[in-house]
């Protein structure tokens, strides 16, 4: 497949057909011919709007994994972030998770700001990028811990 700018929305869909493993595969698991799917993420005056949205569709429904790169294109261009769920081994009583980030959290923080820091009056870049990724834990225990509680509480209906 052609380069695609990263951030663009065809990066996003020539990432979505990596996760099934490439156009061919992903021509195949949705009946339509690879010049037909490589021929929707290219930019055409003689096809305006580009991509097949409706294929898009298709294909995450197909391979969930196929969607997390179109979900999160348009989760960062409306200013958020997309968090996918994994719920194996989740349940609604997991709090004990979130405690244990958190505290991974609150250990950056205190390392950060310590007097063997750089800059205790802040973080170095260093720091900033370990804690992003305890901040990540964090997020990730904590979405899949809503996710599981809205579960049982969509269950108990």
């Amino acid at each position: 497949m052609r380069y695609t700018r990263p951030g663009s929305i065809q990066n996003a869909v020539r990432e979505a057909y990596g996760a099934v493993g490439g156009l061919e595969n992903a021509s195949t698991d949705l009946g339509i011919g690879v010049s037909t799917l490589s021929y929707g993420t290219e930019r055409s005056e003689h096809r305006p709007g580009g991509i097949g949205v409706n294929y898009l569709d298709g294909l995450g429904r197909i391979e969930p994994r196929a969607a997390v790169p179109i979900a999160q294109h348009f989760a960062t261009l409306a200013g958020g972030v997309f968090q996918p769920v994994d719920l194996d081994g989740v349940t609604a009583s997991d709090v004990y998770r979130i405690a244990k980030e958190f505290s991974d959290v609150l250990t950056k923080d205190a390392e950060a700001h310590s007097k063997s820091s750089i800059d205790p009056k802040g973080y170095t870049a260093k720091e900033a990028g370990e804690q992003l990724v305890e901040l990540d834990e964090l997020i990730a225990v904590a979405v899949s811990f809503r996710a599981a509680l809205r579960q049982t509480a969509e269950g108990s209906r």
